[in-house]
């Protein structure tokens, strides 16, 4: 089973190159969200009109790059699913096609 596990991470990570796994974009979501809880809570304590309004700016941009982080950890998570259920249906054709 270890073996198959490991052919699989190989599978993958040949397939998927230098793109970011599900959870690296998870982990990169997170973080940007981490900082993005912080604007917030420093958004609720700042009087100068001014910084208001780079706040804003800030919190709006970084409400676009979570949700475009999510994006892509759906869409990674996806791929390696799908590569990963490919994988598990392989050797089930492999003998289908030696019994003919």
């Amino acid at each position: 089973m270890a073996q198959i596990d490991t052919q699989s991470s190989d599978i993958l990570e040949e397939f998927l190159g230098d793109t970011p796994r599900a959870t690296e974009w998870r982990a990169l979501r997170e973080a940007l969200r981490e900082r993005l809880k912080a604007l917030l809570h420093s958004r609720e304590f700042e009087t100068d009109p001014a910084a208001l309004t780079a706040l804003e700016t800030q919190i709006a941009s970084l409400r676009k790059q979570v949700a475009a982080l999510e994006t892509e950890e759906v869409v990674a998570q996806f791929v390696e699913d799908s590569i990963k259920a490919s994988l598990a249906r392989a050797p089930a054709y492999g003998s289908l096609e030696g019994e003919e």
